[in-house]
């Protein structure tokens, strides 16, 4: 049965090994102690045994005018072989939940224009693609990377 969980610091092996299968990196319990003791970051986890089968990672943005925080969902991904189990929707369902709950001004996430799966997914779950979208600029420390 999967179960999903929101990680805590008392969940390193488990955010250690998303960071394994997920990015391929084998990360320093510091740095990833770190981001588990943040209380405005959100990782959220779909577990079936000891496997991770998918994750969600969020931020909640604070702001110092009068208008509430804001989340930016940075990464979801689910291992291709749990694919098609809702577990990206359920993820999702998660962290909405999240932001809904402090009444967060908005909820956001970035995606690829071609990535038409995942455009559908964050439709049926109410997300909305501006007309008057933005568009995205990168700084890198070392210049734009190499095509």
């Amino acid at each position: 049965m999967l179960i999903y969980k929101r990680l805590s610091v008392n969940d390193l092996p488990i955010a250690k090994k998303l960071v394994a299968i997920f990015r391929n990196q084998v990360p320093e319990d510091e740095k990833v102690l770190l981001a588990l003791a943040d209380p405005f970051i959100y990782i959220y986890v779909a577990l079936l045994d000891d496997d991770v089968c998918g994750y969600l990672k969020a931020y909640r943005l604070k702001r110092i005018d009068c208008e509430n925080d804001f989340f930016i969902i940075y990464h979801i991904f689910v291992q291709e072989k749990y694919q098609r189990r809702h577990i990206a929707s359920e993820l999702m369902n998660l962290i909405l939940k999240e932001a809904q709950a402090v009444q967060a001004y908005y909820t956001f996430l970035i995606t690829q224009s071609d990535n038409q799966a995942a455009m559908k997914l964050y439709e049926s779950l109410g997300g909305y693609n501006h007309p008057l979208n933005k568009e995205v600029y990168y700084w890198y420390p070392e210049g734009p990377p190499k095509a």
